[in-house]
């Protein structure tokens, strides 16, 4: 996580420029982990229990990673230490930069195919 923590940071510092990157990062990775958890579980709780989340299981799961996250890097202050040792996936920039857009899309993405595998797991099981 210290390289994909890392990663977003480059990016609110280079590319959108933010005032407070380093609380900016720790709420987009924070979304990142709590939306794919909560997909994963809305998924979990219609296949086996036909139960459907509301959007409260959305938004609870992103909410403890933002806590984890901030006791972890901000509060204990990690972050600092990340951005000085700027952590690379096997010493090579191209591949931790393509590895950080790959979990990215990969976690974002779920809350499109998520929804829809979702329903289609509901008209399957839930009749």
């Amino acid at each position: 996580m210290d390289v994909i923590f890392y990663y977003y940071y480059l990016f609110y510092t280079k590319i959108i420029k933010d005032d407070e990157p380093f609380a900016t990062t720790c709420w987009a990775l924070s979304a990142s982990e709590g939306f794919f958890s909560a997909v994963m579980l809305h998924i979990f709780f219609t296949r086996f229990f036909c139960f459907q989340t509301s959007k409260w299981m959305m938004v609870i799961p992103t909410c403890l990673f933002l806590l984890i996250n901030y006791l972890y890097f901000n509060k204990s202050g990690r972050s600092r230490k990340i951005v000085k040792e700027k952590p690379m996936f096997f010493s090579n920039h191209k591949l931790s930069v393509a590895l950080t857009l790959l979990f990215f899309i990969a976690t974002f993405s779920t809350l499109i195919w998520g929804a829809v595998y979702a329903r289609y797991l509901s008209d399957i099981y839930c009749k």
